[in-house]
Order: structure tokens, then sequence, then C-alpha cells
């Protein structure tokens, strides 16, 4: 299964197969599965939450355990910056031939940040930007309409003819060719 959404590719049957370029194009529910970026949430998750725990962050973002420092800022800072730089490299990386990744790249960054709000992190709670409601609404709200989004139907590319490619000289400059 690829881990990005597979477009609709105009000119050809939708059949199961083994590549991407003939494989059944996703529907809203692999859509709405595949734009969840559940890497780069599970690494903020544990990471942060292993911040939160350290300083003991209350609701309202003060530190109950340990003082808040510059550590605390700077993490909280960097967890959210990799996730935003994070997702779309990743799922770059993970595109299959000439897959289309843009729109998924730009789904799930957005994505990344409505779940890290959602799960109350430690960037939001100390810079006073987490509501409880705001927090519940968001995350559930964007990923039912990021289903709706699917990438443009993508041309097939016309197949070359095995046979020529077969040909040892098929490659050689014709006026070169004996």
């Amino acid at each position: 299964m690829s881990r990005l959404v597979i477009p609709r590719i105009v000119g050809v049957g939708q059949l199961a197969a083994e590549d991407v370029d003939r494989s059944p194009r996703d529907e809203y529910k692999e859509r709405l599965v595949k734009y969840i970026p559940a890497e780069s949430v599970a690494l903020y998750t544990f990471a942060d939450k292993f911040l939160i725990a350290f300083y003991g962050l209350n609701a309202v973002g003060n530190a109950t355990n340990n003082p808040a420092d510059p550590f605390l800022t700077f993490f909280s800072w960097l967890l959210v910056l990799l996730g935003l730089v994070g997702t779309p490299i990743y799922l770059y990386r993970q595109r299959v031939g000439t897959q289309p990744w843009g729109l998924h790249a730009a789904i799930s960054t957005a994505a990344f940040v409505c779940w890290s709000y959602t799960l109350g992190g430690s960037f939001y709670l100390t810079h006073h930007l987490y509501h409880v409601v705001g927090a519940a609404m968001a995350g559930p709200i964007f990923t039912f309409v990021a289903g709706w989004f699917e990438p443009r139907p993508q041309r097939n590319p016309p197949k070359s003819d095995p046979a020529l490619t077969q040909d040892p000289n098929a490659n050689l400059n014709p006026k070169l060719a004996p």
C-alpha cells in the first residue's frame, strides 16, 4: 500500500496491480487515513508528552515540577518546527515514481498543526494559545474535511514498445548506426 494518496489515472483501467501506476485510486476513507501524518504526530506526541511531564505543565501552561527555562521554550518550538518541516520532507521521500505529493504534503502539514494543537502540546500551552473547545474541534473537523480533497487525475505516460527497448541499437544515433 502506498503511503501517499493514489489519484485517478486517466486512460488506465482501475484494476489491482503491483505498481502505483496501475493501482486503484484512493476513495474518501483511504484519503482520510493517509492525510493524517501519523508518523509526525507520533514523534511529536512522544517527545512533547515527555517535555510536558518533565516540567509538569498544567492546562494554563504553568510549569509545576521544574521551573520554566529556555530549554522548555526551545524544545517546544523545535518540536513544532520539526513537524512542520519534517512532514512534507517525509512524504516526498515516500512517493513512488512520479506520484503527486504536493497536495498531500500541504494537507498533512496542516493536519499536523491541527492534531498537535488537539493534543495540547507544550508549544500551545506555554504561549497561551491552547483552548479546550478549539482543541476538541480542530483535529476532527479538519480531518473530516481533508478527505474531500484528492490529487488531480494523472495522465498515464505512454508506454514504450518493449520490442524497441530490447534492440541493442535502439539508443544509438541513427547517423552512426551500421
